[in-house]
């Protein structure tokens, strides 16, 4: 879990880096796994440069992709952050191509999306000028967040004019950000590789709910025809407690339900 003083750094400015959160064991494992995962996921589609590849990976067969979310280590921290019922909805796997615009995941209005943490890990060094994630610290909240987004329709401003925090990093390190935290990327090498692992906090109120419905409907219809929660995933067949309360939240809210035709 994150120390007192973690933990205030992350309220206040929405993000936190970890360091050599992984081992170097650990690191190979998920640069195995990455690479046959994110093949297997898209065998019509091979990466070709052009545009950006991504998968969740929670099938069999890549099993520390698929336990990631139940590493005590990350959900600790989220629960932390978010509260206990809070619950995860991706392990993925991402190629990416050329720079991010500033943006935010998800909007603040809790009647129009849900919010969380994302942990994002990169498997080659990034740094500002290749593709390191950049953020505005503080911009998770009101009235940042909206002065922000009001900046943005005003004037067209580029990826690096926006003064911002450079997460540089190394392969093993950890960065989780508020998915409502305004952030982008400048240069990197096509095909850069980034892992993420995404918790939900749960609603605890009406129009809470409201915007976790919403999100799933996206997240359900995203990836049809096919289920956005993996089978192999939701059977749960080590009978993990915390996973079989996690599945019920994903079902609570709509996140397996079948797409919209």
């Amino acid at each position: 879990m994150l120390s007192a003083a973690q933990y205030q750094y992350f309220q206040t400015f929405g993000f936190i880096i970890l360091r050599q959160f992984f081992s170097s064991d650990e690191v190979a494992t998920i640069r195995d796994e990455f690479e046959k995962g994110l093949d297997a996921a898209c065998p019509d589609e091979p990466f070709d440069g052009s545009q950006r590849q991504g998968a969740i990976l929670t099938g069999p067969e890549t099993p520390f992709f698929a336990t990631l979310p139940e590493e005590p280590r990350l959900c600790e921290i989220a629960e932390q952050l978010y509260g206990e019922d809070c619950f995860p909805i991706t392990s993925d796997a991402n190629r990416y191509v050329g720079e991010s615009k500033w943006h935010p995941d998800h909007n603040i209005d809790v009647e129009k999306d849900c919010y969380g943490i994302k942990f994002a890990h990169y498997l080659d060094p990034v740094a500002g000028e290749s593709g390191a994630l950049r953020v505005v610290p503080g911009s998770h909240r009101n009235p940042f967040y909206t002065h922000m987004k009001e900046s943005f329709k005003a004037a067209a401003v580029g990826v690096r004019e926006v003064p911002c925090f450079v997460c540089e990093s190394d392969p093993g390190d950890l960065i989780g950000f508020d998915v409502r935290l305004w952030h982008a990327s400048w240069g990197g090498a096509v095909g850069r590789r980034m892992c993420t692992v995404v918790y939900y906090k749960s609603p605890h109120t009406p129009e809470e709910e409201k915007g976790m419905r919403w999100r799933a409907d996206q997240c359900a219809n995203a990836f049809a025809p096919r289920p956005f929660v993996n089978s192999h995933w939701a059977k749960n067949s080590a009978g993990s407690a915390k996973r079989r309360r996690w599945l019920q939240q994903l079902e609570r809210w709509g996140f397996m339900a079948a797409p919209r035709p």
